[in-house]
This record gives structure tokens, C-alpha cells and sequence, in this order.
């Protein structure tokens, strides 16, 4: 159908995409290092109530919720994954490698949790372009879908449901009887004379 090469590489809109998305890692990854650098608190979602301890990772409280007020270790960290995830990104869009962005892009996603949707959506959707790239030829939703209507159409007739990309080849010869491999002079030990 189509090259390996074009499957596992981006077209120009994805290396685009992509490169947005690169961009949003490190706009995220700054934030995350402003909240390192000014020292903010590390908020959790439980509300604090009086007369009640927050919990042990969270002991203080900042406003009305549960909080770590020396937090720096956790910023730093956030910070460093998305720059360096942001940069392994970076380095396959750059590259055009689909199969690393898409990993990579999805791993943030995970990692970010609802941050990170954008990312999550990125490497779904290289992913789901490399498989109609695969298996109908083209990456685009119309495209691929007037393919498969004509491949099931194909299928209720009783031909051959190959796309067209496919069926512009030249068929294969059929081959012939095929004669048994000849000895090895190398590896074949010479074989004595039969005795009468």
C-alpha cells in the first residue's frame, strides 16, 4: 500500500501540530518552574476542616484546602519531566519519527492528567492516521473512509477488496515447478563410490 517510510514519518500539518504541542510543553514546564522558583505551596484537593489533621503528605493548610508549603522538590520535578519530555518531542518532530512523537506525546498526556489532554489527543491521533495510512493508503478521514466504502463494496461484489493504491501494480508472475537446490561444494561431504 503505502511506503513504511511515510507511515512511521509525519507529514507537514502533524510536524506542525506537533511542534504547537512542543511549544505548550515548555509554556507548562515554565509555569511549573515559576512555581519552583517563587516557592508556592503544593495544594491538594481536600478541603481543610476544623478540628480535623490533613493528611500526612499534606500537614498545612493554605486557605480552605490541605497543602504542602514546602513544596520545591515537587515543582522541580514537574518542571524537569515536561521540559525534558517537551525536548524528546521536540527531537522526533524535528526528526519527523511519528512513532516517537506519538509515544512520547501520549506519555505526557498521562503523566499531566487533565493538563495534559492536548498531549493525549496528539499522540491518539498520530497513532489512528498511522493506522489508515496502513491499511487504506491515506491519512485523511474523507479519504480513507471513500477507500473503505469502495474496499467493502469490493468485498459484496466477490472481488478482491485491495485498494487502488495496491492495484496499480503489475500482478506477480506465477511461478513455475521449482527444481531442488543444487549441492553446496563447501558443505555437501563428497560422497563415495556405491561398491557393486
Amino acid at each position: 500500500m503505502v511506503a513504511r517510510e511515510v507511515v512511521f514519518g509525519i507529514d507537514p500539518i502533524e510536524r506542525k501540530v506537533s511542534l504547537f504541542a512542543v511549544g505548550l510543553a515548555m509554556v507548562i514546564s515554565i509555569l511549573f518552574g515559576i512555581n519552583w522558583v517563587g516557592k508556592a505551596a503544593w495544594a491538594s484537593s481536600q478541603k481543610f476542616v476544623k478540628g480535623k489533621a490533613c493528611p500526612a503528605a499534606f500537614p498545612d493548610h493554605v486557605k480552605e484546602f490541605c497543602a504542602l508549603v514546602n513544596a520545591q522538590s515537587h515543582w522541580a520535578t514537574q518542571f524537569l519531566f515536561v521540559f525534558v519530555i517537551g525536548l524528546v518531542i521536540l527531537f522526533f518532530a524535528l526528526r519527523r519519527k511519528r512513532a516517537g512523537v506519538a509515544c512520547f506525546a501520549c506519555f505526557l498526556g498521562i503523566a499531566l492528567g487533565l493538563y495534559g489532554v492536548v498531549f493525549l489527543f496528539l499522540g491518539v491521533w498520530l497513532i489512528v492516521r498511522a493506522f489508515r495510512l496502513q491499511r487504506y493508503g491515506e491519512a485523511s478521514w474523507t479519504a480513507s473512509n471513500k477507500v473503505a466504502r469502495e474496499m467493502a463494496q469490493a468485498r459484496k461484489e466477490g472481488r478482491d477488496p485491495a485498494p487502488k493504491a495496491s492495484a496499480t501494480k503489475a500482478p506477480l508472475a506465477t511461478p513455475g515447478p521449482v527444481s531442488p537446490p543444487s549441492a553446496s561444494k563447501r558443505y555437501t561431504p563428497k560422497q563415495k563410490p556405491r561398491k557393486r
